[in-house]
């Protein structure tokens, strides 16, 4: 009895392996996009500091797809951003920079760097 089970146990691993595998790797894609949800619903982060993050978060995986480069990516992102501060807030005073502006946005750039990295696993 004990042989047989083991018999079946393995040929149901080995049968669901391509399987679990895949359901594994979705799982960890979707793990990674768990802090984009609770920046965006948490109460305690200013609304400004949560656009910050989601378009840094957003413009990174556009830059991705358009550049296949993390490192393109990320430059691009965080240049836009930086732009952003000095020129729009700072030039024009439309805004004030802030550093921890940047700083959303550098979260925002590592959400989907780390996303992008899931993705060829």
């Amino acid at each position: 009895m004990k042989l047989k089970t083991i018999i079946l146990m393995s040929v149901l691993l080995f049968a669901l392996h391509t399987t679990a595998s895949a359901q594994i790797k979705e799982v960890g894609q979707l793990a990674t996009l768990s802090p984009m949800l609770f920046v965006v619903n948490s109460s305690s982060i200013e609304n400004y500091h949560k656009t910050h993050f989601t378009v840094s978060t957003i413009g990174y995986l556009g830059s991705y797809m358009v550049f296949d480069s993390k490192w393109k990516a990320a430059l691009l992102t965080l240049g836009l951003g930086a732009v952003k501060e000095v020129v729009y807030d700072g030039l024009l005073n439309q805004g004030t920079p802030l550093w921890s502006d940047m700083k959303w946005n550098s979260l925002g750039v590592a959400q989907g760097f780390v996303f992008t990295v899931v993705i060829e696993f």
